[in-house]
């Protein structure tokens, strides 16, 4: 438990980039994502939200949906959401990639551009790749992102760089172990699993880590407008504008769910939306299955 202590705010850090990361007021989503909690209290799934905004008087048809995305997932949490997207006009999707490939059938072998510490986290807890499972050649989706040139274009006239990014994950997660320095909160997980006979405890634990999503958005600098959240939402924004503009009315954004709180402020501020309800679809499952019973 020692060694998990030790190693267990720069797994938080990885989990941040990974699944890139007070009352509050009525037209804004109370959170997320969440761990959902069986009878006993016990976690059974990570769930993601599909949270709807719509115009606050004019042109009731328009609907808003910031579709929260896990990017490793169970294949039927992205079946779901396959689904789901088949009933918008327009998907803006998040990918930093150049046009040039995001033709259709040019992002075959998409596993392929995750990082050695993302396939280990994959594998590691039995999920699958969203890039893998989601149909991104469907014809109703569009490309709401920066190209890796405008990303590193807006990162150096930000003075922006990956040392600032790895300090912030640092300091972060340092300031998270100092709330909880003894691990009682992991303890108390894991104990509460293995008593409950659920497995998967690294699983129930980084679920609850991916449901911190003010975290998540600190470590990648939400609040200092930084240019992996605020320069590439504001590219969604824009795009958004422009599929309005040529008459989409039930828009769905399938974004990183660190990116949502911002992407909802730029909603309520720049569009004039409100929020309207949330949906929850499960991302994770949780522990065992329960043992069939006998006849």
């Amino acid at each position: 438990m020692h060694m998990i202590r030790q190693t267990w705010p720069l797994l938080v850090g990885l989990v941040a980039i990974t699944f890139a990361s007070g009352a509050l007021a009525q037209d804004m989503a109370p959170e997320f994502a969440r761990v959902a909690v069986d009878e006993q209290d016990r976690p059974t799934a990570l769930q993601m939200s599909i949270a709807r905004y719509v115009p606050a008087a004019d042109d009731r048809l328009l609907v808003v949906d910031l579709v929260g995305a896990v990017h490793i997932g169970d294949p039927a949490y992205y079946a779901e959401l396959n689904k789901r997207f088949r009933y918008y006009d327009a998907v803006l999707f998040e990918l930093i990639a150049p046009e040039d490939a995001l033709a259709p059938g040019r992002l075959e072998k998409r596993s392929g551009i995750l990082s050695t510490t993302q396939v280990g986290m994959m594998n590691l807890l039995d999920l699958s790749f969203q890039l893998d499972e989601i149909n991104y050649d469907a014809a109703n989706f569009v490309h709401a992102d920066l190209s890796p040139k405008e990303l590193r274009e807006s990162m150096e006239q930000r003075g922006e760089s990956l040392y600032v990014y790895f300090w912030r994950i640092f300091f972060a997660s340092l300031n998270e172990y100092a709330k909880d320095p003894l691990g009682l909160k992991d303890m108390e997980i894991l104990t509460s699993s293995i008593s409950s006979g659920q497995g998967g405890s690294l699983k129930i634990m980084a679920a609850y880590e991916v449901t911190n999503v003010k975290q998540a958005s600190d470590m990648l600098g939400s609040d200092s407008g930084s240019a992996v959240i605020d320069a590439r939402n504001q590219r969604a924004i824009d795009v958004l504008m422009r599929e309005i503009d040529g008459g989409a009315r039930r828009i769905g954004i399938f974004y990183g769910v660190a990116h949502m709180p911002d992407m909802e402020a730029r909603l309520l501020e720049q569009l004039g939306l409100a929020y309207e309800s949330t949906e929850w679809v499960d991302a994770w499952q949780l522990g065992r299955a329960p043992a069939p019973t006998s006849q």
